[in-house]
């Protein structure tokens, strides 16, 4: 058995006995891998949205079910292929080379192999592979430094006390930890009470944070803050809807020191632009509502959205 077949059992080793009841004819598997490939192309004018790692995860699961019932399958070069691409999306840049090379070593005359629509890029075998050594080569010269994979605490919630409802967030434990202490310290502080949610989209973002808003001139909204600001303090967390970012006034290094959104639908285009620090549990209907009201030409609903408190629990 070749090197890069020892990492293929090790994977295909995770998945037990129940895949096997399964449906497993080449057509079923064929089917069932079309359906965990993600393929869908974003409308006119959108943004492509990629999954997350943790639904990279639940694909590359759903891959190795397939493989494991794939073996001596027409199937199984085709699931090989897209488990490599769904391990390089995650950064297993190593894991995914082993992949291809197993494609190649063992289906020389698949047309994976050896069909060429561009003699300068090569078979899609070919090209993974390439791929793969770019980003390897790429890795080694410049010391890439791996970004944590994202965690929620469980253990640590904040409720925001809003004249229209209670919204409840938690925090992530091993990314962005200072933009979340500094978030806590300030509403331990009561620095946010009594402050206003100042600016709004309609469904896409709710802006607050601002001492300024507890003033009752709108045009001084959205321009206060603590006298601060906070070192960025990128990850791998894309902003997705419910996600709590701290904001950063564009072309500026540094994250403000209060004001933050809270996101109503997936803004990609944010990914390491602004620091995500925690996400929405519950309540973000409320939030919703309130970025759909009147506004005035501030961007500020014109029926003020108060902030009275922040409470927090912590659990062990």
């Amino acid at each position: 058995m070749k090197t890069n077949q020892f990492a293929l059992v090790a994977l295909l080793g995770l998945f037990g006995a129940s895949v096997l009841a399964q449906e497993s004819t080449p057509a079923a598997l064929m089917i069932e891998l079309d359906k965990t490939v993600p393929r869908k192309a974003p409308a006119l004018g959108s943004q492509a949205q990629l999954p997350t790692p943790e639904e990279w995860d639940v694909i590359i699961d759903k891959l190795g079910s397939i493989l494991a019932r794939a073996q001596g399958t027409a199937v199984e070069p085709h699931a090989l292929y897209h488990m490599g691409n769904a391990l390089y999306a995650v950064g297993r840049v190593d894991e995914a080379r082993l992949t291809y090379l197993d494609v190649k070593e063992r289906f020389p005359k698949h047309p994976l192999v050896t069909v060429t629509t561009d003699p300068e890029l090569g078979s899609f075998i070919d090209r993974a592979l390439s791929d793969c050594a770019e980003e390897l080569t790429f890795r080694q010269k410049n010391k890439v430094p791996t970004l944590p994979r994202p965690e929620i605490d469980p253990t640590l919630t904040a409720t925001l006390h809003f004249s229209a409802g209670k919204v409840k967030i938690r925090f992530y434990k091993n990314v962005a930890q200072k933009h979340r202490e500094n978030f806590l310290k300030l509403a331990r502080s009561a620095a946010y009470d009594l402050t206003k949610i100042h600016m709004v989209i309609p469904g896409a973002t709710v802006s607050l944070g601002d001492p300024n808003s507890k003033q009752p001139n709108p045009a001084e909204w959205g321009k206060g803050g603590p006298g601060y600001d906070q070192e960025l303090e990128f990850s791998t967390v894309q902003h997705r809807k419910g996600t709590v970012t701290m904001w950063r006034i564009p072309g500026q290094p540094r994250s403000h020191g209060s004001q933050f959104q809270v996101l109503l639908s997936d803004q990609s285009h944010l990914d390491f632009v602004q620091v995500p620090f925690a996400q929405v549990i519950s309540g973000i209907e409320i939030l919703d509502g309130v970025s759909r009201q009147t506004r005035n030409q501030f961007q500020a609903p014109v029926e003020d959205c108060i902030l009275t408190g922040i409470t927090i629990e912590e659990t062990k």
